[in-house]
């Protein structure tokens, strides 16, 4: 009953965003642009995202050779594509299926597994953080001129209307500079502090297991290798619409670090999350709305075909193994 509950209202949650996405939009000239698309490049964009995945799945099989454990290459693949099959299906489904996958394939214990998958997060976590700020170093002007406009100008615009609440908003942020410095040692003990706190050592423990690995730069090589086929994929469908064909790489860079993010929603396949922060970040390069959600609808929804489609036939693949063994 829990399960159901959780699911349905990540279900819910997704179709709101979906709805605060389109809910303006012109959606008869958004199917016309979604018809007119040149599906070559989503094509090219599909198959570099399932090399990625081939990435993946071998960067994953490193982490098993300090335990001792040697998967087929394609049973890490299977588990991965089935992954992220199950996480259209329930939010963070995916991580725990992939580890079922290979508990039956190989006989590899499931707490192994889940602890090498939660240091492929922690690494991927570490790569999207810092490729953000490569694209918010590269695209400061850009991004700093849509701030200005959108939210710092008309910040100072109420500002300059409401001049008399100014002085006491310093006296309330004096109060609360106070109460934190003699509150500092209370706020440690705070669940979300411990969380921050939580996630801070766990970053640096995902960190330190990678570098101990033997093949440290193959690993690193591998993870570099997965983040660049991400860009390109992104890159490449700029050329589906013409609304995006003119737009940079750096640019790519920006709106896959954003959809990298809106991915991490706790929705189902990041869908409704993903649309929003995509066409969020192209307003930004005087991208339309519209032409933005039709960008991130031919992005999304081309990745979501390719999953089911390949997480199927990976699926059926298991299947054929399993009953072999049997």
């Amino acid at each position: 009953m829990k399960n159901t509950l959780k699911y349905i209202l990540f279900l819910g949650l997704g179709a709101a965003l979906l709805w605060f996405s389109f809910r303006n939009q012109n959606l008869l000239l958004l199917g016309e642009s979604l018809k007119s698309a040149n599906y070559y490049w989503v094509a090219l964009s599909v198959l570099v995202s399932i090399f990625a995945h081939w990435l993946r799945a071998l960067r994953w099989k490193m982490l098993f050779e300090p335990i001792g454990y040697q998967p087929k290459t394609t049973h890490t693949f299977y588990a991965v594509m089935i992954g992220y099959l199950a996480n259209l299906a329930f939010p963070r489904m995916g991580e725990v299926s992939r580890c079922a996958v290979l508990n039956k394939t190989d006989n590899m214990p499931i707490s192994t597994l889940i602890g090498t998958v939660v240091v492929e997060r922690i690494i991927d976590v570490i790569f999207l953080l810092g490729l953000g700020l490569l694209a918010i170093l590269i695209l400061y002007k850009e991004i700093n001129v849509f701030v200005f406009e959108n939210f710092i100008a008309p910040l100072f615009t109420k500002l300059n209307s409401a001049v008399g609440l100014i002085i006491p908003a310093i006296g309330i942020a004096f109060v609360f500079g106070i109460l934190f410095f003699f509150l500092r040692k209370k706020i440690k003990t705070w669940h979300i502090t411990q969380k921050i706190n939580a996630f801070t050592l766990s970053l640096k423990k995902g960190l330190l297991s990678a570098l101990q690995l033997k093949n440290r730069l193959r690993f690193f090589g591998l993870s570099i290798g997965i983040w660049a086929c991400y860009l390109l994929a992104t890159y490449l469908c700029f050329f589906a619409i013409p609304a995006t064909s003119q737009l940079s790489m750096a640019v790519g860079l920006f709106v896959m670090v954003a959809g990298g993010i809106g991915m991490s929603a706790p929705v189902q396949g990041g869908i409704g999350a993903f649309e929003a922060a995509v066409s969020i970040s192209l307003l930004v390069f005087s991208i339309k709305e519209n032409d933005g959600l039709s960008y991130a609808a031919i992005s999304h929804g081309s990745q979501i075909l390719s999953i089911l489609v390949v997480g199927s036939i990976s699926l059926f693949f298991v299947f054929l193994i399993k009953r072999k063994q049997a």
